[in-house]
């Protein structure tokens, strides 16, 4: 364990990153409240809520799902998960965790798996800078970004299928971030990647460090990320304060970008609802698409608001601590 600006860090080796070692850990620190920042980690999360149910842990709990039981993720190895919630809500492993959700459409998520849980919203925090670099645009041409894990969840194939319908005329960039979680789903990506046509020009990068997002962003025009779920959308909002106007699926909290001109926020039933919105901005000149990204820093400028998250989240661990 070691410090860094009065705050103590503790890092397990992979053969010590256990359940047992991460419980003997909490008891020794003792502290006043528990943050759980995953609903499905074994050792970080429901080892923790069974330890605490059979109070081997005497602190409060407070979990933050960060999306994992909205319809779309639950849609995904949804056996195993609902079996997992059946047993869990049997046992009464989180009768007494308090949840943490961001908006008011993750504290229904939560409550229709767990229908008498204490939930207290706080929105996610962004640090809200803005990086204004001007960006050419060519009519006709369009470089397109992709920043997230390689996971079905985020909907990547998909987005690769929309591509394909783009034909001659329009030249499209789409580069991939993130890290490779799910080999398998890669290679899948990587088949449909060989079909499209000429035009479409698709190359993974790397996965970045936090330091580098924001200057990445900044050399494209836009994000294409038709995720299935996202409570917040961290990639979301990076793109916006770089002035990339989003492609995105009508499954986040930015339903609005479009009334704002600042992206398309497209139900995933309307593929080709996806193919106009990527036209509508490829053809777009200097000037026009100028407009675009100036829209989109004005609008996220004015939806983040620091200091009232701050205080949500002094208010939610100063509630889950009481509790």
């Amino acid at each position: 364990m070691f410090e860094r600006e009065n705050v103590h860090y503790h890092y397990f080796s992979k053969e010590n990153q256990t359940g047992p070692n991460i419980i003997k850990l909490i008891t020794e620190i003792s502290p006043d409240l528990i943050y759980l920042n995953s609903l499905w980690s074994y050792d970080f999360s429901i080892a923790i809520v069974r330890a605490k149910k059979k109070n081997l842990i005497k602190a409060p709990l407070l979990l933050a799902p960060r999306g994992m039981l909205s319809k779309g993720a639950m849609g995904l190895k949804s056996l195993k998960k609902v079996g997992f919630l059946t047993v869990a809500k049997l046992a009464g492993w989180y009768n007494n965790v308090h949840f943490h959700a961001t908006n008011e459409q993750e504290k229904s998520d939560i409550l229709r798996q767990f229908k008498k849980a204490e939930v207290s919203i706080a929105a996610n925090v962004n640090s809200g800078s803005v990086v204004q670099v001007p960006k050419a645009k060519k009519e006709n041409h369009i470089k397109l970004f992709y920043l997230s894990r390689v996971a079905r969840v985020k909907n990547l194939h998909f987005a690769l299928e929309v591509l394909s319908f783009i034909k001659n005329g329009l030249n499209i960039e789409y580069d991939i971030y993130g890290n490779i979680e799910d080999r398998e789903y890669w290679a899948e990506c990587e088949t449909i990647i060989k079909t499209l046509p000429s035009n479409i020009k698709v190359t993974y990068r790397q996965e970045l460090q936090f330091n580098e997002v924001q200057s990445m962003i900044a050399s494209y025009h836009a994000l294409f990320l038709p995720t299935l779920n996202e409570n917040f959308g961290h990639s979301i909002v990076e793109s916006l304060l770089c002035g990339c106007p989003v492609i995105i699926s009508d499954q986040t909290p930015w339903n609005d970008v479009e009334n704002n001109n600042a992206g398309f926020p497209v139900s995933l039933d309307n593929k080709i609802g996806f193919v106009n919105a990527i036209k509508s901005l490829t053809v777009l000149n200097n000037e026009e698409f100028t407009a675009k990204s100036n829209a989109a820093i004005k609008y996220i400028s004015e939806k983040l608001n620091i200091g009232k998250s701050i205080e949500q989240y002094k208010k939610l661990f100063n509630d889950a601590t009481k509790n």
